[in-house]
């Protein structure tokens, strides 16, 4: 599959993904406005670290290895076994942990002890989110790619209508839940993928294969100070503007962050399960620099290109995204442009694969 046929691929199942989380915003801004938003935005952080860092963050992984021994069946089970394994024990320890200190978590997340049972639902439902990413991380590395865009319209389009009536019927309480239930409705067409495969029934769940683990928990420290990093200092930041200035302002700011998640989003996804399977087949540098090189100017013209849109149009997009109540945002949007640049450059750079031996 050629790059750009690759990128209007993945580009059609995370715009479908755009669409249901902008849905959420919208009806959010219209329900609780800015003031609701704010209040939040703590959960949508957490929401996003657990997305990521489910089963131990380790999708990148599993996509760079699984594309490494597609051609040796016998290793390629062995290892897809190990990441199951070691997903599942992850997943369950967060799990307990999430149950246990839901309290306290919800306290911290949404100031009110008595939304516990939010937290103690986000517990559960990550082992699904740990599922599909395992699904997603074979799956792409095996150049499967459509198997991710099917999962992900499929969520999109269930989690559109669920978004209004939770929300509509639960009001704060309800956009938490709708947040956790979108985000893990993809995992029901990852099933049905996993249970047609060739996988089925071969993959085995076990600790005596945790002589594998070292080599998936390097991905998960990496993604603890990469990616999880990011969500964390924006709580700590997002609670400073809630103290100082308000709920009002914060969500003003949160939807700026949302904002830059979704257009960001295309590029992610794109690098992560095209980029990188490609990456991973170079064994030589000089070679896999100039995929990299290629791939760095594709990606910074498109954002560039995509910029100025955003841009040239943001009075109308913030209306239309949002609301009139979150206009302030139009006068950030410039800063906000200026630093993704930088940020999904050091992407292709951060994702690009070192070569390996193999086991």
């Amino acid at each position: 599959m050629s790059m750009v046929s690759s990128l209007a691929l993945t580009s059609l199942a995370h715009g479908a993904k755009i669409l249901a989380g902008f849905a959420l915003l919208k009806i959010m801004a219209v329900y609780l406005g800015p003031d609701g938003i704010g209040q939040l935005g703590h959960m949508m952080s957490v929401v996003s670290i657990l997305t990521v860092l489910s089963g131990g963050g380790i999708i990148n992984g599993v996509v760079k290895y699984t594309s490494e021994y597609r051609n040796r069946p016998v290793v390629l089970f062995r290892f897809v076994s190990a990441s199951a394994s070691y997903a599942t024990c992850f997943a369950l320890v967060v799990m307990l942990l999430g149950i246990i200190f839901s309290v306290p978590i919800a306290r911290l997340v949404f100031n009110n002890g008595d939304m516990y049972p939010i937290i103690c639902t986000l517990a559960v439902m990550q082992l699904f989110f740990a599922f599909a990413n395992i699904v997603f991380g074979v799956s792409n590395g095996l150049m499967d790619t459509k198997i991710f865009a099917f999962s992900q319209l499929f969520g999109s389009l269930m989690s559109i209508p669920l978004f209004w009536i939770v929300i509509y019927y639960f009001s704060v309480s309800g956009a938490a839940l709708s947040m956790v239930f979108a985000s893990s409705l993809c995992a029901i067409p990852a099933f049905f993928y996993f249970k047609k495969s060739n996988f089925w029934n071969r993959i085995n769940l076990s600790l005596s294969l945790s002589n594998g683990f070292s080599k998936l928990f390097s991905y998960t420290v990496m993604l603890l100070f990469s990616t999880v990093c990011f969500p964390i200092v924006e709580i700590f930041i997002r609670q400073i503007l809630i103290t100082q200035v308000g709920f009002h302002d914060a969500g003003i700011w949160q939807a700026s962050i949302r904002l830059s998640a979704a257009y960001l989003g295309f590029f992610t996804v794109f690098l992560g399960f095209y980029f990188m399977p490609k990456a991973s087949l170079q064994s030589e540098r000089s070679k896999l620099a100039v995929l990299v090189l290629k791939c760095l100017i594709f990606v910074q013209a498109a954002f560039l290109l995509g910029a100025l849109v955003l841009y040239l149009g943001r009075g109308f997009f913030v209306t239309l995204l949002f609301s009139e109540d979150f206009s302030p945002l139009k006068e950030l949007i410039a800063y906000q442009l200026v630093g993704d640049f930088f940020k999904i450059s050091s992407y292709v750079f951060g994702l690009s694969p070192c070569p390996t031996d193999s086991p």
